[in-house]
């Protein structure tokens, strides 16, 4: 994609996706043509800005409105424009400072201060869930008919919640005894793998082979 855009067209576009980060605004021509450096006419870059909108890489929310760009832009200029420079010294010490892993919790409460930090804007950062992570403990805990919320805390002491949607109803007690089942007999394993187990053998037990 790059190599379809001569010169003027990157700078062009590496300047309206920096100015709209900037401001949040669709960028015009004239706020284009003093921001990119360029010695163009308003009408030029008009013309420009059409050729990236045919190429997917921005967009004009409204007809009378400036261009924004579009996420294949975006990915463009992630990818072959954005200037990285390097950290500060103590800066690095910093960030290596703040990313204490003593749990996956403080991390991503950690990692998203920083990244608040660094763009100014709210820094949102969520942990994967898996249901295949090992566990120390398992709860669950009856919402309503048919709904049950899984309460797993990790090896590491990270907790996940899942929501269950079983083809019945359980009890409390059931799901008690369910739970003291599983932390008794398979503390320390994840919940896809013991499942897996389960099945297998249970295809075994009837002599059939799994497919």
């Amino acid at each position: 994609m790059i190599g379809m855009l001569n010169e003027r067209a990157q700078r062009l576009l590496k300047a309206l996706v920096e100015r709209y980060i900037a401001d949040g605004q669709p960028v015009g021509s004239r706020t284009l043509a003093m921001v990119a450096g360029l010695d163009l006419s308003p009408a030029s870059i008009r013309n420009v800005l059409a050729d990236l909108e045919e190429m997917g890489l921005v967009a004009s929310p409204h007809t009378s409105a400036g261009r924004i760009p579009t996420a294949k832009g975006y990915r463009l200029f992630v990818d072959r424009m954005l200037t990285i420079r390097p950290l500060e010294e103590g800066t690095l010490h910093e960030l290596e400072h703040s990313l204490q892993p003593d749990s996956p919790q403080r991390i991503a409460q950690s990692a998203s201060s920083l990244l608040s930090d660094l763009t100014h804007f709210a820094g949102v950062v969520i942990t994967p869930q898996r249901l295949d992570v090992a566990f120390r403990q398992v709860e669950f805990l009856r919402l309503s008919e048919r709904r049950i919320l899984l309460i797993l805390v990790t090896m590491d002491g990270d907790v996940q919640n899942h929501l269950l949607n079983p083809s019945r109803d359980y009890s409390p007690t059931e799901l008690i005894e369910a739970a003291n089942f599983l932390n008794q007999h398979y503390a320390g394993q994840g919940l896809t793998s013991i499942a897996q187990r389960w099945r297998a053998s249970c295809t075994s037990s009837r002599g059939i082979s799994p497919s």
